[in-house]
């Protein structure tokens, strides 16, 4: 084996290694509840601040920079071209409308925060050991430990990225056994 593969073969293992301590210490399940809860929050937020407008505005509109009187007209041009008019009472009504849009994308940020609450929770369990049982003895320390995951590796050098995979097989934090075998 060539020490580039070596190198990458470490890397998988290295990378393999940190995200079984960050499942196990829970760092990982901690994580996914606070983008969740942030997710959350901004959906709060676009629903119920940015969503309303101003409704208890109630100060006169104004057209073109100049404070409207009630049976005033707003022309709007647009290149020179009258494009609409509003009366008094459309203008104080388009001052204190929300963005409907801010509404739709708060509920959906919600339930999709939501929606993936629990199985986050589930998934991210740190009493759920890392990967799947292999069978068989660990070399090292002869004690049925073994537990492989499909691993990947990306690196960019300038516009080429290239990318490796293989099954990283781990034994017991204690035992430190670790190998990389192609799919």
């Amino acid at each position: 084996m060539s020490t580039r593969t070596t190198g990458i073969a470490d890397k998988l293992i290295q990378r393999a290694v940190k995200e079984r301590e960050s499942r196990s210490s829970g760092r990982s399940r901690a994580i996914a509840v606070i983008v969740l809860l942030a997710l959350f929050a901004l959906g709060l937020v676009l629903a119920f601040a940015v969503y309303p407008g101003h409704p208890g505005d109630t100060s006169a509109p104004r057209c073109n920079g100049t404070t409207m009187s009630p049976g005033d007209i707003c022309d709007e041009f647009v290149n020179g071209a009258l494009t609409h008019s509003y009366s008094y009472q459309e203008m104080l009504h388009r001052q204190q409308a929300g963005h409907p849009g801010a509404l739709v994308a708060g509920i959906i940020a919600m339930a999709i925060a939501v929606l993936l609450f629990a199985p986050s929770l589930r998934a991210l369990d740190p009493a759920k050991p890392w990967g799947t049982a292999r069978p068989g003895d660990c070399p090292r320390c002869r004690k049925p430990n073994l537990r492989e995951k499909p691993m990947t590796h990306s690196e960019t050098r300038g516009r080429v990225q290239s990318s490796w995979s293989g099954i990283v097989t781990l034994c017991t934090p204690g035992c430190e056994f670790a190998t990389v075998r192609q799919r």
